[in-house]
C-alpha cells in the first residue's frame, strides 16, 4: 500500500511537468518536433515562447521573401542526467553533466532538413533548397540575438543551432 501512496505523490508532484510535456507536443503549428532520443520535450516558459516566436518568424519571413513554408525542427530539449549519460556512452563530446539542456532553457533547432508544409488552402508548394531556408533561419536567430531575447551557438557536428533564451 505504501508503494502506491509513493507512485501517486510521484505521479501528483510532475503533474505540471507532464501538462506541459502535453502542450508543446500539442501546441507547435510553428515548428516540428523530432523523435526525442535524448531528451524531454520540456521548457520553461520563457524558452517555449521564444521557441513559437522563433518558428512563427521564420515562417513569416519565408512569405515575405516568396518562399514556400517550411517548418523548423526541434532536436534536443530538457536532458536529464540519464541522457546526458547515455550521449556520453555514445561519444558526443558536448554532453557533460552541466549542460544548459538540463535546465529547460536550452533547445537545438537543425538547420539541415527542415518539416516542408506541402499543401495549405488546397494549394501545392514546390520544394526550397536547404541552405536558402538555413539561412532564412541564420537571419530570424541573428534578429532575436540582437533583441537580447537568447543566445544562439553555430554547431558544426551536430548541424543544428543551440539556442538558450534570455526571456
Amino acid at each position: 500500500m505504501q508503494y502506491f501512496h509513493t507512485v501517486f505523490i510521484t505521479i501528483h508532484e510532475f503533474l505540471p511537468f507532464l501538462v506541459r510535456v502535453y502542450l508543446l507536443y500539442c501546441v507547435k503549428s510553428h515548428y516540428s518536433i523530432a523523435k526525442l532520443t535524448h531528451s524531454i520535450p520540456y521548457l520553461t516558459d520563457g524558452a517555449a515562447e521564444l521557441l513559437d516566436m522563433i518558428g512563427k518568424n521564420f515562417l513569416d519571413s519565408l512569405e515575405s521573401k516568396g518562399l514556400n513554408p517550411n517548418r523548423i525542427i526541434v532536436t534536443s530539449v530538457l536532458r536529464t542526467q540519464e541522457d546526458i549519460k547515455k550521449l556520453q556512452r555514445s561519444g558526443n563530446p558536448n554532453a557533460v553533466s552541466n549542460s544548459a539542456h538540463c535546465y529547460a532553457t536550452t533547445f537545438d533547432i537543425t538547420y539541415a532538413r527542415f518539416d516542408k508544409i506541402k499543401y495549405r488552402n488546397f494549394l501545392r508548394y514546390e520544394s526550397v533548397e536547404k541552405a536558402i531556408l538555413k539561412n532564412v533561419l541564420g537571419e530570424v536567430l541573428r534578429d532575436l540575438r540582437k533583441q537580447n531575447k537568447c543566445y544562439v551557438k553555430y554547431e558544426v557536428k551536430q548541424r543544428c543551432f543551440h539556442i538558450t533564451t534570455r526571456m
